[in-house]
């Protein structure tokens, strides 16, 4: 028999079946080819989902952003109220009339509560807070006591008006709330009639109870004072019942 004959068959299905695998693999890799660019472009490897388009980076940034806010915050509320406890506990400037020898107050008389800037019941009202009331209108001085204690920064611009604490801070003021109580630092406001009103430093919050360092309050009326009170039903009533509390600004 001729081998010739016998080798034609065999070679002719090879080359068929050859052909038919060359086409099949080619019908499937050229899909796969098309691919690759729009797989490269959209950011996805084979086998796996889109990648987040977050960067990991980027969010701890921001983590680490809001946490330094939050100890600058604390840091800065403490110092506001270490200066309450500076002007309870240390010898502040007063005078006893216009134009007169500048005298340092005595803390802790007639208690351990109250640094008077008087002598006798002399309820001066002119002190350092008040730029010794050059002006008569500053002789009303919790404002500007309470604008000393925020080291000055963020007060409203008329901090010697008790009002401008609820007017002139946006939205840093927070109305009275039984349910939302402020934090050391803030200032609380009460008003009376007319244009009377008053403020005090938050020094303290434990539960309900507010303790607060105020200026222009308690002995004669012209002492650095601190007072407390509970922050319940309609909330801090002064000792003279004659103003409500209306809310708190804070400084942040």
């Amino acid at each position: 028999m001729d081998n010739r004959r016998a080798i034609a068959p065999v070679t002719a299905v090879l080359l068929f079946l050859t052909s038919a695998l060359l086409a099949l693999t080619g019908a499937t890799a050229a899909p796969a080819l098309a691919a690759a660019p729009f797989a490269a472009h959209s950011g996805t490897r084979a086998g796996t989902g889109p990648e987040p388009d977050t960067d990991p980076d980027a969010v701890d940034e921001g983590v680490d952003e809001a946490v330094d806010g939050a100890v600058n915050e604390a840091a800065e509320r403490q110092r506001i109220v270490d200066r309450t406890t500076d002007a309870l506990t240390t010898p502040k400037r007063f005078r006893l009339k216009p134009g007169g020898p500048v005298l340092r107050s005595v803390p802790g008389r007639p208690d351990r509560d109250t640094n008077y800037l008087g002598k006798g019941n002399s309820n001066a009202n002119m002190n350092e807070y008040n730029g010794f009331a050059r002006n008569p209108n500053a002789r009303q001085w919790c404002g500007f006591f309470a604008a000393a204690m925020w080291g000055r920064r963020g007060v409203p611009a008329d901090a010697g008006s008790s009002r401008a604490w609820r007017t002139g801070v946006g939205r840093r003021w927070h109305p009275y709330a039984a349910g939302r109580l402020p934090k050391p630092g803030d200032v609380l406001m009460w008003a009376g009639r007319g244009t009377a009103g008053h403020v005090g430093v938050v020094a303290a919050v434990s539960g309900t109870r507010v303790t607060t360092v105020e200026g222009n309050t308690g002995y004669h009326s012209d002492s650095i004072a601190r007072q407390r009170y509970e922050w319940t039903g309609a909330g801090p009533v002064l000792k003279d019942r004659s103003k409500t509390i209306q809310g708190f600004a804070s400084r942040f």
